[in-house]
């Protein structure tokens, strides 16, 4: 067993995928296969199961990968004990996506207990918005969605993948939408929707408009917990990143149901930190990063 072995089996825990792992770690999906089938073996163990749903971890894969992160935990925190030793001081604007907002927060509590002169500014956004506020400089650090091909347009800016996702319908568990596994395009025109402002959901309305009709839109807002009300009475379902759903707290009560949309093809999205390659915050950022990385993928290989 070995340090390597350890952040595959993270990796494919978060992606759910063996070949979204190996595209996130540069390393080939065989070479991750076999280190993976070694470690089972040496462990006496199967960690993960495979399925047209994915690949998901077995009940001992669970408890294997939460002190395998544990580990990989402590072994950043060792790598970082330079620059734990500096205070870090000046200007830190983050900005993320709706749903992890409170693992924002956390992060910040902590990064300010560490580094008490760093002055930190949060907010919750769209993925395009935090991007363009990056490009001009009024954040340093972005946790986005992103398509892979707009990768190509990073010029000046560093991605760091951490899930790959997709869009899904959220609605209430008595709803008529929550008894269906995957939704169909006129099945889905037929229910009112509340929806976040973000660029993807407004690629997706325009292709699914010019595809197959008008949905049925209640209102769009910026402000998710307008979209958790609807979501909690009842009152429509919404579209968004599955990421976002797993982590609100209506789906972590069972409030929630999330719901596959059928026969869309929906581009390759992957979730993870943006930041700007200035090295003038670049030790801040990318402290800040690993903090919330943690504070993320702790609770979501819980789930």
């Amino acid at each position: 067993m070995n340090l390597e072995q350890l952040e595959y089996v993270v990796e494919i825990a978060k992606t759910q995928s063996f070949s979204a792992a190996s595209e996130h770690l540069h390393v080939t999906q065989s070479a991750i296969s076999q280190s993976i089938h070694r470690l089972e073996k040496e462990l006496g163990l199967t960690l993960f199961e495979r399925s047209r749903q994915g690949t998901h971890p077995t009940a001992e894969g669970k408890q294997f990968i939460a002190k395998a992160l544990d580990i990989l935990q402590r072994v950043d925190e060792l790598k970082s004990l330079n620059a734990e030793a500096s205070c870090l001081t000046g200007d830190l604007h983050v900005s993320t996506f709706p749903s992890v907002m409170h693992y924002l927060v956390q992060t910040t509590a902590d990064m300010k207990r560490e580094h008490p002169r760093l002055n930190i500014s949060i907010e919750e956004k769209g993925s395009m918005e935090i991007i363009e506020d990056i490009r001009n400089n009024k954040a340093h650090l972005g946790f986005i969605a992103i398509y892979t091909k707009q990768l190509r347009e990073f010029d000046g800016l560093h991605f760091s993948p951490m899930y790959s996702g997709k869009l899904v319908v959220g609605t209430h568990h008595q709803s008529d939408l929550a008894k269906l596994n995957r939704v169909t395009p006129d099945q889905l025109k037929e229910h009112p929707l509340a929806l976040y402002r973000d660029g993807f959901i407004e690629d997706f309305i325009q292709d699914f408009t010019y595809d197959y009709g008008a949905l049925s839109i209640l209102f769009k807002t910026n402000n998710s917990e307008a979209i958790n009300t609807v979501l909690r009475n009842n009152i429509a379902a919404s579209i968004g990143h599955d990421f976002s759903f797993y982590q609100n707290s209506l789906w972590k009560e069972g409030l929630v149901k999330m719901v596959e949309i059928a026969s869309i093809d929906q581009p390759k999205m992957q979730i993870g930190f943006v930041q700007t390659e200035s090295k003038e915050v670049a030790a801040a950022a990318e402290r800040f990063a690993q903090k919330f990385r943690q504070a993320i993928e702790l609770d979501y290989l819980k789930n």
